[in-house]
């Protein structure tokens, strides 16, 4: 599986009402593109959630503003 596909099934769960904790365990966590735990961070008072990739890149979280992406 792919990045990319791990992006799409995390928005999949999240338009369907997936909390995080739901999504970091049947999505994030058993992707094997995942290379570690997810760390909180936040940019001008905003939290979000990174969860490092094998590939060296970022898997973005943000349930405040709804989306997705990588970093």
């Amino acid at each position: 599986m792919s990045a990319s596909q791990l992006v799409e099934d995390c928005i999949q769960a999240m338009r369907s009402g997936c909390d995080f904790p739901t999504l970091w365990s049947t999505v994030i966590k058993p992707n094997p593109v995942v290379a570690g735990i997810p760390v909180q961070r936040e940019s001008e008072g905003h939290p979000y959630i990174e969860i490092p990739l094998l590939r060296g890149d970022w898997l973005v979280v943000d349930y405040d503003r709804k989306y997705v992406q990588l970093r």
